[in-house]
């Protein structure tokens, strides 16, 4: 079963995976997250962009990855 986190728990885990990581595309932390049992509170790529506009994480469109790649 997914369940669904928090903001707080949600921004939490992405700062995590992305230190952890380091570069991933919106579809890489979406698949980690269910490998987890985990979702984020809305649309992964709208709260990673919520998460960017709060300088919180950085992204940026990539034409070779063809969608956005977040980091810290």
């Amino acid at each position: 079963m997914v369940r669904t986190l928090s903001p707080p728990e949600a921004e939490e885990f992405v700062k995590a995976f992305l230190r952890s990581k380091g570069q991933m595309t919106t579809k890489e932390i979406e698949t980690a997250a269910r490998g987890e049992g985990k979702r984020c509170p809305d649309e992964t790529v709208l709260f990673l962009t919520k998460l960017r506009s709060k300088r919180i994480i950085q992204g940026k469109i990539s034409q070779e990855k063809r969608g956005w790649v977040w980091w810290i």
